[in-house]
């Protein structure tokens, strides 16, 4: 009598490989990735936080940026209806602030105690590591919140809307071409570093015409004041960084981000 044809483990296992994505998921997953990373936004299961794909949501930026920009506009026109302009500011800043979980506010604060209290690289990539907030951080933060603050509340609800989409969405262009041109300087453990050397030329040409194209439908003819003013900031922060560090950290990409954030804001009032 023969013995029973025995199946192996693997056929039998129901760890088996999971099929591919359908072809509309895998064409979002990048962006998906990306929206989870940069904010609290629910996302599907499938999504996940793979580098492969975090590398690969870097032209999106600017898109994201246009739905954090948004979300902030809502808070501000809705606030606008029955409150004074500051308070209506607070509230779209305080908006944006969660939706983002701090991320790059958490990044300023880390550079400026970082670069302000650091001698040498080694030191200033110890600080930024360290989770406290000191002087330095604190100060810049109400430096930078202050200066959004005082912005917001001088415009009108409709030049607050096409304020915060521009701002929000050349604020994350900016991380692009810093993660093009310059070396990431972390090794392991870096919240930023799944996007080392991710900035292809293809991918930051995609990203730019993206932002391109939203700061038009924003701000208008204007839109190239504010871009000129955040290029020259993530021209100067770049040249700084690499200085100072040689290279990038994901604490370096948002503090240019609240800095480029800032400068549109400026510049847009004076240009008012």
């Amino acid at each position: 009598m023969t013995e029973p044809v025995q199946t192996s483990d693997a056929t039998d296992s129901t760890d088996a490989v999971a099929p591919p994505l359908a072809w509309w998921k895998e064409a979002l997953r990048p962006f998906l990735t990306g929206l989870m990373f940069l904010t609290r936004l629910p996302c599907p299961e499938w999504v996940g936080h793979e580098a492969e794909y975090l590398a690969r949501s870097t032209p999106y930026f600017p898109v994201i940026g246009l739905i954090v920009g948004g979300w902030g506009a809502a808070f501000f026109l809705g606030a606008a209806l029955a409150l004074p302009p500051m308070v209506a500011a607070i509230i779209s800043t305080t908006a944006t602030v969660w939706l983002t979980g701090a991320f790059h506010e958490d990044g300023l604060a880390d550079a400026c105690d970082g670069f302000g209290g650091g001698w040498g690289k080694d030191q200033i990539l110890a600080i930024m590591k360290d989770s406290r907030i000191g002087s330095y951080g604190a100060v810049g933060l109400v430096l930078v919140m202050g200066a959004k603050l005082s912005c917001l509340a001088t415009f009108s609800p409709e030049a607050a809307l096409r304020a915060l989409v521009a701002a929000h969405v050349l604020g994350r262009w900016s991380s692009l071409p810093l993660i093009w041109a310059l070396p990431y300087v972390r090794e392991t453990g870096a919240k930023g570093k799944p996007f080392a050397a991710s900035v292809t030329p293809w991918r930051l040409a995609v990203g730019s015409i993206l932002a391109a194209v939203i700061v038009v439908a924003a701000v208008g003819s204007a839109a190239w004041a504010p871009a000129l003013a955040v290029i020259g900031v993530t021209v100067l922060a770049g040249r700084y960084f690499h200085r100072i560090i040689g290279g990038i950290t994901g604490d370096c990409l948002g503090a240019t981000n609240q800095l480029a954030e800032v400068a549109v804001y400026m510049v847009l009032v004076a240009w008012s």
